[in-house]
């Protein structure tokens, strides 16, 4: 992890403005203020880009986009924010350049014939000379012009969402450097069946009205193949949307009821009910009896709450306390919470809440000299970031996670180490950029699977055909019709405060 405390570098200035954010909202916080908000999965952002692999960024004040009125918007940002670090609040407004295109080739219905106008700018103009540059369909591909929307014969155009702002304090120094890195990798090899991908990157502001207007233009305007997230609500919103169009869409974790019945909507890792027996047997096998389980209180993360607490009794824990909290937290309401957990002799704690969040908590318990196991699904609180704040309020928590640590990612993948040093000017790697490398190492194992003759059917056709994807990073995934979480294995981590980073415990798991 770039800056890590037990590694020997220094903080770059961008982590150093990071961490000073996140000291001083907790300390705000502290004095009765308005806790920040923040989401349980790490965001993505823009990056200078290479030629090969590029990516095109619009920050969050670049464009008044409408919101989807059809979609609620109760999770809309905090008016309490943390800032963008560095330099990299304004590279967020700014694209970088944009990929080769292979020559136009007329569309299978016949591009712009098919929709007359006598525009030649404006979204219309630029659906059909977008349409007009599709390859033709081969056999057994959709006739749907839009069916291979976003590939030509030399790119693959990916949109990517994710809350740069409103949400964790991400550094984004930290995802820039690595946002589109396994891609850069994977051109200097040939790409994709010649094809390099091309990566176009929107803030969604922790807001699922924001979100579908971002995924709405990434699919109308700049012609997105596929869509990725990463959040809670947001994602739900997205993919929703996603589903209506015919696009395919990913995503790490997420609620399970949520997604019912989404067609083109795919689970990158395990969902979080999934999760939940695993975290009990954890518990268990600690010699734990009596828990707690905490969880934000939104209803697309009610059956991650419930699965949490069902989980717990199933494995012969006595659950002493559940409870629901606040995306927006009040310093309050996390004391009430943690002297209710002291109080009903909560020996662990299972919570699915944001890392400003699960930090407060953690610091409250501290400062109440209570020190339950804090664990629990997801990815966002078993990142590094979260132990170089938490420490040594969070030691020896445990989280479940897709990805194992920087620790050992050399026995499961040697190339991403020296490719972040080669592309961050010799800067060591670090989890964030781990995250996503595994992310986008997944979705090449889709592409690849389903050959050069690429559209959205044949590839949603190639997920659920029942053959299972490896990337030797996140765990193997299986899908099937209706069954749109593949993945029956997680990692685990734990927060190592003689480091201040987190350790990989177990690779692989199902079960404890």
């Amino acid at each position: 992890m770039t800056g890590s405390r037990s590694g020997g570098h220094p903080r770059a200035p961008g982590r150093r403005r990071a961490l000073a954010a996140l000291t001083v909202l907790l300390v705000t916080a502290a004095c009765g203020q308005k806790a920040g908000v923040g989401d349980p999965e790490q965001a993505v952002g823009p990056d200078s880009g290479a030629p090969a692999a590029t990516v095109t960024t619009v920050g969050a004040g670049d464009q008044d986009l409408p919101a989807d009125s059809a979609v609620p918007s109760d999770t809309a940002a905090s008016a309490t924010t943390l800032p963008r670090t560095g330099s990299a609040a304004g590279a967020s407004r700014s694209g970088s350049g944009t990929a080769a295109t292979g020559p136009a080739q007329p569309s299978a219905t016949g591009g712009a014939a098919a929709h007359p106008t006598t525009s030649t700018s404006g979204p219309a103009a630029r659906a059909e000379r977008a349409a007009a540059a599709q390859p033709t369909p081969a056999a057994g591909q959709s006739a749907d012009p839009r069916d291979r929307e976003g590939v030509t014969d030399k790119e693959i155009v990916i949109g990517m969402h994710a809350p740069i702002t409103g949400a964790a304090p991400v550094p984004q120094d930290s995802v820039d450097k690595a946002k589109d890195l396994y891609f850069r990798f994977l051109a200097e090899r040939g790409g994709i069946f010649g094809r390099n991908v091309r990566v176009v990157f929107r803030d969604d502001q922790f807001n699922p009205s924001r979100a579908v207007a971002v995924c709405r233009e990434m699919v109308e305007q700049e012609h997105a193949f596929m869509l990725v997230g990463i959040g809670t609500d947001q994602i739900i919103s997205c993919a929703r949307y996603a589903s209506q169009v015919g696009v395919p869409y990913f995503a790490m974790g997420g609620s399970e009821s949520a997604v019912t019945g989404l067609k083109t909507y795919f689970g990158l890792s395990q969902s979080f009910p999934q999760q939940a027996p695993m975290v009990a047997q954890m518990v268990k096998k600690e010699g734990k009896t009596r828990v707690g389980v905490v969880v934000i209180n939104t209803p697309n993360y009610d059956d991650t709450f419930n699965s949490l607490v069902a989980g717990a009794k199933g494995a012969g824990l006595t659950v002493v306390r559940a409870d629901r909290i606040s995306k927006q937290a009040s310093q309050s309401e996390v004391l009430a919470e943690v002297n209710n957990l002291r109080t009903a002799g909560a020996e662990a704690v299972l919570v699915f809440v944001a890392p400003v969040t699960f930090l407060n908590l953690a610091h409250a318990a501290q400062s109440q000299a209570y020190a339950p196991l804090w664990t629990g699904p997801g990815m966002s609180n078993g990142l590094n970031l979260v132990a170089e704040f938490g420490c040594p309020s969070i030691a020896g928590a445990r989280f479940l996670s897709p990805f194992p640590q920087v620790d050992v990612i050399d026995r499961f993948d040697a190339d991403y180490k020296p490719t972040y040093r080669k592309h961050n000017k010799g800067e060591e790697p670090d989890d964030l950029g781990l995250a996503v490398w595994g992310m986008e190492k997944t979705l090449h194992q889709f592409l690849k699977a389903v050959g050069p003759d690429l559209g959205r059917a044949a590839l949603i056709r190639t997920l659920q055909s029942g053959q299972e994807f490896a990337s030797n990073i996140f765990p193997p995934l299986r899908y099937a019709p209706g069954k749109p979480y593949g993945s029956s294995q997680s990692h685990l981590l734990e927060a190592d405060c003689s480091k201040r980073q987190y350790r990989t415990l177990a690779t692989f798991a199902s079960s404890f």
